[in-house]
């Protein structure tokens, strides 16, 4: 049972940022705290997502602990005011990047496929183009399939959101120009 004082998400902070010196260490500590309630409202409004209010203060740690190397008799007040705007800046810097990135393809392109119940022709379609992709473009449908977007798969494989995209549309289109040469794929 979470203790009455704290709440469960400020017990799972993952913040082992320390300037070296305890009394900067505890305004360090005291500024997170004042900053977690923006973070909280930061992560809920931007992405609706719980968990990037511990990532925004990861970030904002981070740089108030640089921050109070260089500055070790900085205010609470200062301090507080900086995780702040950090937390600011970094969330709006996120939500453009993920603004821009597109939702389409993958299995929004085979949905028409598998709505309702597809014809006998569509099912055929469908088989033929699954059976012909790759390894790895499979193990992308069925990330996008289970709801990941470009730039998670991305985080997973260890590489560029554009790059892994263009690579899935890329083998996808040459299985289309395989099994349809005169260009004349389903819709």
């Amino acid at each position: 049972m979470p203790l009455r004082n704290r709440k469960w998400q400020e017990l799972t902070w993952s913040w082992a940022h320390s300037s070296g010196d305890p009394a900067c260490d505890q305004i360090l500590d005291a500024a997170a705290q004042a900053a977690w309630r923006y973070a909280l409202l930061c992560a809920w409004t931007y992405f609706n997502d719980h968990a990037a209010a511990h990532d925004l203060m990861d970030h904002a740690v981070q740089n108030g602990s640089d921050y109070i190397r260089r500055h070790p008799d900085v205010s609470l007040g200062k301090l507080t005011a900086r995780f702040k705007s950090v937390i600011r800046r970094h969330t709006k810097q996120l939500h453009s990047k993920r603004s821009r990135e597109v939702l389409f393809g993958s299995m929004r392109d085979l949905e028409p496929l598998y709505a309702g119940q597809p014809d006998m022709e569509d099912r055929v379609y469908a088989n033929e183009v699954l059976g012909q992709l790759s390894p790895f473009a499979k193990s992308i449908l069925d990330w996008r399939w289970h709801g990941y977007s470009w730039r998670e798969i991305a985080g997973e494989l260890e590489m560029d959101h554009t790059a892994v995209r263009r690579a899935y549309f890329r083998e996808l289109e040459l299985v289309f120009q395989r099994l349809f040469p005169g260009g004349d794929s389903p819709q």
